[in-house]
């Protein structure tokens, strides 16, 4: 259970459950997907053919009660953590760390051009939103924020 890949397949699954209003990247047509669920799905299929395991020690555990806290966010709240989550998750794989692993440069690039393309179109909805974010989910940012900046220390290693 120590991949980080798992781990960061997982977080995007949940980022694609989440439903939300008021922006047309996330809205979804009767019978037919989101974009942004289109290129979740993308991204969480290329996460899985691209794992493996980093370590086993430590154990890298999941944030689990920030995701639970999340679902008690208004929509429009949701998605600034969505955004702010995808955005950890980018700066994390722009680190270039995957470079030692024998992960495919193609699919490593198509992952990156699908998740730059989910938090550019996330991050303009929430500006168009102009959402004041709620103390509860600032400290929710805050701790996913520390969160990742582990695992980028934990890659360091």
């Amino acid at each position: 259970m120590g991949s980080i890949s798992f781990w960061m397949c997982l977080v995007m699954s949940i980022c694609t459950w989440n439903k939300t209003i008021g922006c047309t990247w996330m809205r979804t047509l009767p019978r037919s997907p989101s974009m942004f669920q289109v290129f979740s799905n993308n991204t969480i299929t290329m996460l899985q053919k691209m794992g493996h395991e980093v370590s086993r020690e430590p154990q890298i555990t999941f944030p689990d009660k920030q995701y639970r806290q999340v679902n008690n966010f208004k929509a429009d709240e949701q998605m600034a953590f969505i955004s702010h989550t995808l955005n950890a998750i980018k700066k994390l794989y722009s680190s270039g760390k995957y470079e030692s692993t024998a992960w495919d440069q193609k699919g490593v690039d198509k992952f990156m051009n699908d998740l730059y393309r989910q938090t550019s179109e996330l991050d303009h909805c929430v500006k168009a939103m102009e959402t004041r974010l709620s103390k509860s989910v600032k400290r929710v940012n805050k701790k996913m924020s520390l969160h990742f900046k582990f695992l980028k220390n934990y890659l360091k290693r």
